[in-house]
């Protein structure tokens, strides 16, 4: 298990260091799925990351879509929304997570017409069987029965329906408790405790705020209540980042304005094991105001920041809630992620990354004339961003040295290893005796042999080519040193 810095659970001490939280980069191209189809022209939707099959050699994942009516003409309903559009579940899959493929299945007739004035027919990649499936699919290699081997909750109403799949293709509802929640969940796996977490939008203090349901069968489901809300402090980071919107040009402004109404709550709070504890990533609704003509809901814009627990039930803001996902400037009209942002479940491990699947949304509200001039259309897609392997936070030291003494720790292995970039300067790691505070001879910072690396996994040495063996588990702390370097991670192997 690998030792992160996200919060002090294992730090005794830091000096002359910055803990510096990261945030995952997305490259100019990123879109991964966007609207191509009659069937999914008016917004994709998504909140779980692809499933990746080792079996199989490939990623696959069901996105939901919003298309348009049969109707030629734009009607409004009585919030000031287009009305008559349909729903569906669709089918895509790739073998390197960036191009997508979404296969023609044959198993819903759609009676839109093509272009040529023929009917779609099977020619389409919906799946019927998975309509509402928002969260999911989850990979489940550890269910005896074949048939429930992807997992994931199907919306009805204000409740969540546990559904399973032997193929990925062919859904079925299963006939347990549903879970209660508002328009908005998250579900993820995880693997090494083998527990199912739900994370439910409830109301609370102030508006949106999130409850906890957790599962060992998938047919159980224990509710924990009440985890995760904003509070003052949020409101006053709403404020800063809302006016950002409205005074720098290089950003989409919202619709509405009413400053009367400004207030931030939690849009989602998607969770996931890592390393031996759970993160999760907020995503902050920063109100703008809300829209005629019922004003039944808000404009807003919406910031994604980093949370810790050792228990999911007690949560930390990382890195005092500096955003780690923001929305993009408008640039040259291309990009997705201008008016609204959601992150999906979970990252995937790929390629010595972490890959960070994200909803970018080209507006949050429209104005009637926009509406009826189907704005739209093409106006969400499936992004993604990359960060480095453990790189949520580091330690940062600057011109000057700085250490970090971590708590006492078992040392298992003959050699530790540190996840850092230090091209420019110096890790050095000295080894404490947990009970005297002495460094251990043969051990201490001058024995080191100085990291001069840019490493997600470099092993540290000592003179003399002195191993960890003789150390093998016995309780020690470890001091880091760093000058000009960023500390990620270290564990031991």
């Amino acid at each position: 298990m690998k030792h992160l810095f996200i919060d002090d659970y294992e730090v005794e001490a830091i000096d002359n260091l910055a803990r510096k939280l990261h945030q995952p980069q997305k490259a100019r191209d990123n879109v991964v799925i966007r609207p191509e189809h009659r069937w999914e022209n008016n917004v994709i939707q998504i909140r779980t990351s692809p499933v990746w099959l080792p079996d199989e050699g490939i990623f696959k994942m069901i996105y939901l879509t919003g298309a348009e009516g049969l109707d030629p003409e734009v009607r409004l309903g009585v919030t000031g929304a287009p009305v008559g559009g349909e729903s569906f579940a669709c089918y895509a899959v790739s073998e390197d997570g960036v191009n997508w493929e979404k296969p023609f299945l044959g198993l819903h007739d759609y009676s839109a017409l093509t272009w040529k004035g023929t009917p779609v027919g099977g020619e389409n990649n919906i799946l019927p069987s998975a309509k509402g499936l928002l969260q999911g699919p989850i990979y489940d290699p550890h269910d005896p029965d074949p048939r429930r081997r992807f997992k994931g909750l199907r919306y009805g109403g204000s409740a969540l329906r546990s559904v399973v799949s032997a193929d990925f293709l062919h859904w079925e509802d299963l006939d347990v408790p549903t879970l209660h929640s508002h328009d908005e969940s998250h579900l993820t796996y995880d693997e090494a405790r083998r527990q199912f977490i739900a994370a439910v939008k409830r109301n609370g203090p102030y508006g949106r705020s999130w409850h906890l349901y957790t599962s060992e069968n998938f047919a159980g489901w224990k509710e924990h209540g009440l985890i995760f809300h904003a509070d003052q402090t949020d409101q006053e980071n709403g404020h800063e980042r809302l006016q950002r919107f409205f005074d720098d040009p290089a950003y989409l402004t919202p619709i509405y304005n009413r400053p009367e109404e400004w207030r931030t709550d939690v849009y989602n709070f998607p969770i996931f094991p890592y390393e031996g504890h759970y993160l999760a990533m907020p995503v902050m609704h920063h109100w703008a105001g809300k829209h005629p003509p019922m004003y039944e809901n808000v404009d807003s814009r919406k910031s994604v920041e980093l949370a810790s627990s050792r228990n999911l039930l007690d949560w930390e803001r990382a890195a005092d809630r500096t955003p780690f996902m923001e929305l993009s400037p408008v640039g040259d009209g291309e990009t997705y992620d201008t008016g609204q942002i959601l992150i999906l479940n979970r990252p995937v491990q790929r390629n010595n990354e972490l890959w960070f699947y994200y909803l970018g949304f080209r507006y949050r509200s429209l104005s009637v004339e926009d509406t009826l001039n189907r704005r739209y259309l093409d106006a969400s897609a499936l992004c993604l961003a990359r960060l480095r392997m453990d790189g949520f936070v580091s330690l940062k030291g600057g011109i000057e040295w700085g250490s970090v003494l971590t708590r006492p720790v078992d040392v298992r292995g003959d050699a530790l290893h540190v996840n850092a970039d230090s091209w420019r300067g110096r890790v050095l790691v000295e080894v404490i005796d947990a009970g005297s505070g002495a460094p251990i001879p043969g051990y201490t910072k001058e024995d080191c042999i100085p990291a001069i690396k840019d490493s997600i996994d470099e092993k540290v040495e000592w003179r003399d080519g002195r191993s960890l063996k003789e150390l093998a588990g016995r309780t020690v702390r470890l001091r880091f040193h760093l000058w000009q370097a960023e500390l990620y991670s270290y564990w031991f192997r």
